[in-house]
């Protein structure tokens, strides 16, 4: 028997089918639709996370600082400038900034958020702005008390506060018992 083959076309319908240049392009103009609406919802609580990820930070390092000083018996001070912050320690009779230890460096904020102090009692050898301002972290547990404010724009506003003791308080001006806690203290 002979088998017969047919080669060529043959004019049948074939069964696999290519997408037309339209169909590409309409997915991909959902596909980028899709993206700029996601990178909008991202970016839009972008500032404030920033605001509250740098608002928590502070208050870690400045509650380790001030716990190192406590254990090594240390008169330590953090200094704040609107766009950066620095640790420093009591040498001798000179404020001298840390640089031995990496988690102490100074740091600088992302440069759409700033700080501003509130409450806080000037000292003698800072009077100008520029020389920032420093909150006092004794060896003895005691802390300058001061209010802080994070900025990332008209709304985005994170508090943080100490009092003599040394406790620290994170605010966000948003919070509806906000009102409360500004009453109080």
């Amino acid at each position: 028997m002979r088998h017969l083959r047919q080669v060529g076309n043959g004019g049948g319908s074939s069964g696999a089918r290519g997408f037309t240049l339209i169909e590409l392009l309409v997915v991909l103009v959902i596909i980028g639709i899709v993206l700029s609406f996601a990178s909008l919802s991202v970016d839009s609580g972008g500032l404030d996370r920033r605001a509250e990820e740098e608002s928590r930070r502070i208050a870690a390092l400045i509650t380790l600082f001030r716990q190192e000083g406590i254990l090594k018996n240390q008169q330590l001070a953090v200094r704040f400038h609107p766009d950066r912050y620095e640790f420093l320690r009591l040498e001798g009779d000179q404020w001298q900034p840390v640089e031995d230890d990496e988690t102490f460096r100074t740091r600088k904020l992302p440069p759409e958020l700033r700080l501003e102090l509130e409450d806080v009692e000037s000292t003698p050898e800072s009077d100008s702005e520029e020389d920032g301002v420093m909150l006092f972290l004794l060896s003895s547990g005691e802390s300058t008390p001061f209010e802080m404010h994070i900025k990332g724009g008209d709304d985005t506003d994170y508090i943080l506060s100490g009092n003599a003791l040394g406790e620290l308080d994170l605010r966000n001006s948003k919070e509806r018992d906000f009102a409360e806690w500004l009453a109080e203290h």
